[in-house]
């Protein structure tokens, strides 16, 4: 059985828990729930000229803004890229996606171990998950832009083994144009692009020892957790969509499972 129909059986599962999280997900991005926010803690630049690359990172571990020779992929509109977890135990989903978040979750500490290193830390408010969220940087070259390294540790904090989906998402604008881009996936890679001679935004898994997927959405939305699947976008897709990275993972007690990926302009 391949990687993706590992988590196409996991998402049947878990289908009651799905719909019942899936009705539980906000409707409005009008009021960001605290402690969400879209403001940079920390903030990345090299490169020059067509590799010229900035990006930033939040106390939570979001990244809500990323550009490449000027050209912004995520900092438009309704700024949203982070993380959710779906406790599949519990049934219940969290989520931060920048713009908004899912309310449960306790403040963030963001440490610097080295000038290419940001690690936020955070523990879910029902004292069940701890999350670290490491993003480390490659700096531009003169081949290449620069790109962002996601490491997401997720510990279980309980004395009994948890079953859950992590995901990373990001709404891609590329070229600050939240209508006009394409989109398409592979099973390791998510990508959103402007028409013509511009450019991208890259979204690759760097995990493989767990049930996984890389999907479009056409949706600008962020994915409930515990339903993911609801607008994964057809191949190819225009218009104003997301692209997504999803692992299933089972969590021993006291125990701490990682995953990564790769965020880089195309």
């Amino acid at each position: 059985m391949s990687k993706k129909l590992i988590t196409i059986f996991v998402v049947l599962t878990f289908a009651t828990l799905s719909f019942a999280q899936k009705r539980a997900q906000p409707t409005s991005l009008a009021a960001p729930l605290a402690p969400a926010t879209i403001s940079c803690s920390a903030t990345y630049s090299s490169g020059s000229g067509h590799n010229a690359t900035t990006y930033c990172v939040t106390v939570n571990g979001n990244i809500p803004q990323f550009s490449r020779d000027g050209q912004e992929m995520i900092f438009v509109g309704a700024v949203q890229e982070g993380y959710g977890v779906c406790d599949f135990t519990s049934g219940v989903a969290y989520f931060d996606y920048a713009n908004y978040d899912s309310g449960n979750w306790n403040p963030s500490t963001l440490t610097f171990p080295n000038a290419n290193t940001a690690v936020s830390t955070r523990t879910t408010s029902d004292g069940i998950w701890k999350l670290t969220n490491t993003i480390i940087r490659t700096p531009a070259t003169a081949s290449g832009p620069e790109a962002a390294t996601v490491k997401m540790a997720i510990h279980n904090m309980t004395g009994i083994s948890r079953g859950i989906f992590i995901l990373r998402y990001a709404d891609v604008d590329a070229d600050s144009d939240p209508g006009n881009n394409d989109f398409d996936f592979t099973v390791d890679t998510a990508y959103g692009l402007h028409p013509g001679f511009l450019g991208g935004l890259g979204s690759t898994n760097n995990t493989f020892t767990f049930g996984y997927d890389a999907y479009a959405q056409s949706t600008f939305d962020g994915p409930p957790p515990c339903s993911p699947f609801g607008n994964i976008a057809p191949q190819p897709f225009h218009g104003d969509g997301s692209v997504v990275q999803l692992w299933s993972i089972t969590v021993p007690a006291s125990a701490t499972k990682t995953v990564v990926m790769v965020y880089k302009p195309i």
